[in-house]
């Protein structure tokens, strides 16, 4: 049976229909509370993370609403503090188009890591970036590619092959 298409902009982009999908179906955060289940349990287990992050081992995924990096970036510096200073230095923001990213995640507490969905290149189906940190080697941080497409990205967290629920891992057995 066929889901009935259901749409999600953020500030006018719209969020790919199966991102849509996967919240609806209860397999990514809908909820703060659901989201915060990642910090005991990981919704993707390792092995996953490491096809497209190899330095990784976790991965919190962030619910909706979902924000471009211009509106965080707007918050922050109203708030003050370290956030606007990150987005603004330490995230490479020569690399990406702030109206045109929308923050989907990151690798968890503390990792400063972001993902994005990048629409530079087609404004309906964006690639997936994450910033990559670089300091220890004395370079600029860099976004790196994570995938194609946001399609591609769900095929490599398996979400759907999940057997009962996002908060029960995959055994590394399970990975292709």
């Amino acid at each position: 049976m066929d889901e009935p298409k259901q749409e999600m902009f953020v500030e006018g982009l719209p969020v790919p229909h199966r991102l849509v999908t996967l919240i609806n179906r209860g397999l990514w955060p809908k909820t703060e509370k659901e989201a915060l289940r990642q910090n005991i349990r990981s919704f993707v287990p390792k092995e996953r993370i490491q096809l497209f992050a190899p330095e990784e081992d976790r991965i919190f995924l962030v619910w909706p609403p979902f924000r471009t990096v211009s509106k965080i970036r707007s918050n922050a510096e109203r708030r003050g503090g370290g956030e606007e200073k990150f987005w603004s230095s330490s995230a490479a923001p020569e690399g990406l188009s702030p109206a045109l990213s929308v923050f989907i995640g990151d690798f968890g507490l503390g990792s400063d890591s972001p993902i994005l969905l990048d629409y530079r290149e087609d404004r309906f189906n964006p690639t997936v970036i994450r910033l990559q940190w670089r300091k220890g080697l004395d370079l600029p941080n860099i976004w790196v590619r994570c995938a194609d497409s946001f399609d591609e990205f769900a095929d490599m967290l398996g979400l759907e092959a999940a057997p009962t629920s996002p908060q029960k891992p995959l055994n590394a057995r399970d990975v292709p």
